[in-house]
């Protein structure tokens, strides 16, 4: 009992009431023993936008239970959190000095008005859940915190079954709140209601094999006509989305949302556009990181908590910079792939490798994967074939859709963030029957790759004919527009530049635009060419490429390494390749891998490259 009422805010001397009444009116029971190992009181360091009146964070919440992990064997969700867990973190906000606020406040300093408190968190509960009204409102009213609730609606339409289609699986309708509930807590002042869509909290067939990313970013394929959808029917099918469930949400509150959260965070500029034709200017995603008066409110960032997060992850939360921006920068293992490699006549064939390819990579334990997502058939130095369905070129098979889709759900570690990059070149395309490349050209054959691609995590631009094509204010415009048109369908990729290492009076060299390219992109990856042997004289090459990239500060936290392997299975080779990326490493790189990978010929030779380059058997420091 004294346990559970140190968790009460501030208790007065009734404090034996209050309890009382949180027990009894509220239905929270007490657990027979809390974890209190924190102090309540905890130093924390200064985060640079928690008083500037205007910047804030936002805590991205789903499902909270009692006896979680017990729950786990009927309802397994990641996403939830014990209830206990939540009393303990809500409690840490208001002795830290954090202060909850509104999405009517936040507008209000956004527009002129009054600034915001210091260190303000927006609280938002994903799903709706009925845990919202039974354990996290009471939660509210307690603590008075206001929130916002994300509702999809087809979730909360009654069924003669009584239940929902939820993921993948079928579960009770009484899971999630009822509409008299949500106008209950509606009507309280400290719940928000926004939509959370009617029916795009889902995934859909994308391509041939049937891969299922969101609904939201999916350009839906149709097996029996061997249709995608095209941006037309896309962006309807989103608005009659959108529109369906802010008239539900009208009809039993009485009021339209006008907030966006998009299931499972997946959006691009199109379903942004389509919120805010349908009234809805603010809108969120899961991209964590401040939201400082430079960021959009139509892209809120949130930062979202699982079932593990104790006290110390939340205040890792309310720390971690937004997509990395120059403050941290992800440490990368790197896998390239071409596509070609995969690819079989035979869709069974084809399919076994990469099903071969997701084991590979999984076992590998790398975090970020390089897809080339197109290929020179002809050898000739120029793209001309593309494996995604395009506008300009031939198209060999639709691959790039189903392997990232597979990298992301098959081969990364779910516990961990993992990254896909296309790979896609800057000027290198040849066009069937003679037809003319153009710098429209290429944007188009960037935006389709984008659009048909999942959720992806970067670009990665290069694999250039003129390989001194490294500078200069036509290529960096040229390269700004593709990015551009990249980013209206993946707004939340990482950019960046393939450049190859060249030789210098005898050793392996950067550019002299080297500078100037970690400056225009989030990485820039140096390909080298597996070069001599494992005598000295190599370890003195790369040696000098990691101490040129090492003169300029700061660059090998942005800087990745790419050796390009040698032909054929043999071990000599794989340690070979081994022995190099031990090199770099000793030498400062932390970020690495190689080009390309042979999953088929079992090249490299997985029990020579997997000790150097998992992050599980090799993690390596930050410089």
């Amino acid at each position: 009992m004294k346990q559970l009422m140190m968790l009460i805010i501030k208790p007065p001397r009734s404090s034996c009431f209050v309890l009382l009444a949180l027990l009894s009116v509220f239905s929270l029971p007490c657990p027979a023993k809390l974890s209190l190992d924190f102090a309540l009181k905890t130093a924390f360091p200064e985060d640079p936008y928690a008083d500037d009146g205007q910047s804030f964070r936002v805590l991205c919440y789903h499902d909270a239970r009692d006896n979680l992990r017990d729950s786990f064997q009927t309802w397994p969700e990641r996403w939830a959190l014990e209830t206990s867990t939540l009393i303990e973190q809500f409690e840490w906000l208001r002795e830290n000095g954090y202060h909850m606020v509104s999405l009517d406040a936040i507008l209000a300093a956004r527009n002129g008005g009054a600034r915001l408190p210091s260190k303000p968190v927006l609280l938002t509960f994903d799903d709706g859940y009925l845990s919202m009204y039974t354990r996290v409102f009471p939660l509210l009213k307690l603590f008075n915190y206001p929130a916002v609730i994300g509702l999809v609606g087809e979730w909360l339409e009654e069924s003669k079954e009584g239940k929902v289609f939820y993921g993948n699986h079928w579960i009770p309708r009484s899971n999630f709140v009822t509409w008299p509930q949500v106008r209950e807590m509606a009507a309280s002042g400290l719940v928000e209601v926004a939509s959370h869509s009617h029916s795009l909290h889902k995934g859909e067939i994308s391509n041939p094999q049937g891969s299922l990313p969101s609904s939201a970013i999916t350009r839906i394929y149709n097996p029996q006509t061997k249709h995608y959808e095209t941006d037309a029917e896309y962006v309807a099918r989103l608005r009659a989305d959108l529109a369906k469930n802010s008239e539900l949400i009208a009809h039993e509150t009485g009021k339209k949302p006008r907030a966006m959260i998009w299931p499972y965070g997946a959006y691009n500029m199109l379903v942004v556009q389509a919120a805010q034709a349908e009234g809805m200017p603010i809108v969120m995603t899961l991209e964590a990181g401040s939201n400082t008066p430079d960021q959009p409110l139509t892209r809120v960032r949130r930062n979202m908590l699982v079932f593990h997060d104790k006290v110390s992850d939340l205040k890792r939360d309310l720390l971690q910079p937004a997509s990395y921006d120059g403050i941290e920068q992800p440490l990368s293992r790197i896998v390239a792939i071409d596509l070609d490699r995969l690819y079989d006549p035979n869709p069974v064939k084809q399919e076994k490798n990469v099903g071969d390819l997701m084991e590979r990579i999984h076992q590998l334990r790398i975090n970020t994967v390089y897809l080339r997502a197109l290929a020179d058939l002809d050898h000739d130095g120029n793209a001309d074939t593309a494996f995604f369905p395009n506008r300009h070129l031939p198209v060999r098979a639709d691959l790039f859709n189903r392997v990232a889709w597979q990298l992301l759900t098959r081969a990364a570690n779910p516990t961990e963030t993992f990254y896909v990059y296309a790979w896609l070149p800057v000027n290198g395309f040849e066009l069937p029957s003679g037809r003319t490349t153009s710098r429209q050209v290429i944007k188009e054959i960037y935006e389709d790759a984008a659009k048909n691609a999942p959720r992806i995590s970067g670009l990665l631009l290069g694999d250039d004919n003129n390989s001194n094509a490294l500078a200069g204010n036509d290529l960096t415009a040229s390269t700004q527009e593709l990015i551009a048109a990249f980013k209206v369908h993946q707004p939340y990729a990482f950019t960046a530049r393939l450049v190859p290492a060249f030789i210098d009076k005898g050793d392996i060299a950067v550019a002299p635009a080297f500078a100037s390219l970690l400056k225009q992109y989030d990485f820039v990856t140096v390909s080298i060419p597996l070069v001599g042997d494992s005598s000295d004289e190599t370890e003195n090459k790369l040696e000098a490429l990691t101490d040129k990239v090492a003169q300029i500060p700061g660059a090998l936290n942005s800087t990745t390494f790419l050796i390009h392997t040698t032909a054929g299975s043999e071990r000599n080779s794989s340690e070979h390749l081994a022995t190099q990326l031990r090199l770099l490493q000793q030498n400062g790189a932390r970020n690495f891998g190689y080009y390309p990978d042979q999953v088929t010929h079992e090249h490299p030779a997985f029990a020579v490259i997997q000790p150097i380059l998992s992050l599980h058997t090799n993690p390596g420091i930050k410089p």
